[in-house]
């Protein structure tokens, strides 16, 4: 086993990278571990995001191609087609390119000196007398045992190495399926407005979405507690009385399927040695099932409590709880 990085980060989504940037911007040695061989691929996520929220991160304006649209509009319709509509003086969220977003700030994170090691697959995390070491890692068929002062969390949904640490993960019962599909040869939809679909027919137990995009397609989705993701957006796309219309003509090019965690933050994101972000911790909004907001800002606070950490000027769980009573806003 040898000495690596100060910190490894498992996962090169937007929270892992965007955590990995800040402490690199801090002076911390980061390495991140991503297990698929490019960076944003694949897509799991409409990419909805709030314009203030990024801005307060100091991530808007974006650069060029990566916000597809802005929305002053919000379109609720009802199963049986009745609507009410919030419109506002100006743009409050964006649709990006998830893809390009993610590559984005890996491409930050490495240019602050973040290291990433692409189809390097974390296996477990190295215990040691109930400290977390580093982690196990594969990459080709190659075994490789990495030391780190810190391993941060950022796998996504999956509760392997939160168990591991020996943390509570998510409780069972509180996922919603999500699908979302790119469609073409919309011509129908109100260019600044997001369509928001209710109803259990369509969509039980959560909603559906459709936002129209600059380049004449859409992004069309639902999140459900129970049914076949698949057969719902199919109903919804066909036989909702106002998204059957919006829809008409259209085709789908591209869809994609996802699990969303509603529950709220796990009780404790932290052990000796260890910390989850993000979905990992089950850091998301559970009235719309926005995760990127909360776990970019909690990948924020993580990096500077990582930092004194490791510099020894505060424990982790000191720093967490400091940070979260000031960020209690998010």
């Amino acid at each position: 086993m040898k000495p690596v990085s100060e910190v490894a980060v498992i996962g090169g989504g937007p929270v892992g990278s965007f955590t990995a940037w800040n402490l690199s911007k801090l002076g911390v040695d980061a390495t991140v571990f991503e297990e698929h061989a490019e960076i944003g691929v694949p897509s799991h996520c409409a990419g909805h995001l709030s314009i203030r929220s990024l801005k307060d991160l100091g991530l808007y304006p974006l650069p060029e191609g990566i916000v597809e649209n802005t929305f002053s509009v919000a379109n609720f319709h009802s199963p049986q087609g009745t609507a009410f509509s919030v419109r506002l003086e100006s743009p409050v969220t964006c649709a990006l390119n998830r893809e390009l977003f993610d590559k984005f700030l890996a491409e930050k994170a490495e240019a602050a000196g973040a290291r990433y090691r692409m189809g390097s697959r974390v296996r477990s995390l190295i215990l040691d007398d109930g400290f977390v070491k580093g982690v196990n890692t594969e990459r080709e068929g190659d075994v490789e045992l990495v030391e780190a002062k810190v391993v941060v969390d950022a796998e996504g949904l999956s509760s392997r190495f939160v168990k591991e640490a020996g943390l509570a993960p998510l409780q069972s019962g509180c996922l919603v399926n999500a699908v979302e599909a790119e469609v073409e040869n919309v011509g129908n939809l109100e260019m600044d407005a997001v369509e928001v679909f209710l109803g259990k027919e369509y969509a039980p137990g959560f909603y559906g979405w459709i936002m129209p995009l600059l380049n004449g397609t859409a992004k069309v989705g639902l999140a459900a507690k129970n049914g076949n993701p698949k057969d719902l957006l199919q109903r919804l796309m066909l036989k909702h009385p106002v998204a059957s219309k919006l829809l008409k003509g259209a085709r789908a090019k591209h869809t994609s399927f996802h699990p969303i965690t509603l529950g709220g933050p796990i009780a404790k994101t932290y052990v000796n040695g260890f910390l989850a972000v993000g979905d990992a911790a089950s850091q998301v909004k559970p009235t719309t099932g926005g995760g990127v907001i909360f776990g970019l800002t909690c990948g924020q606070i993580a990096a500077e409590t990582t930092f004194e950490a490791i510099r020894g000027e505060r424990k982790l769980s000191e720093g967490i709880s400091k940070r979260l009573r000031s960020q209690a806003r998010i």
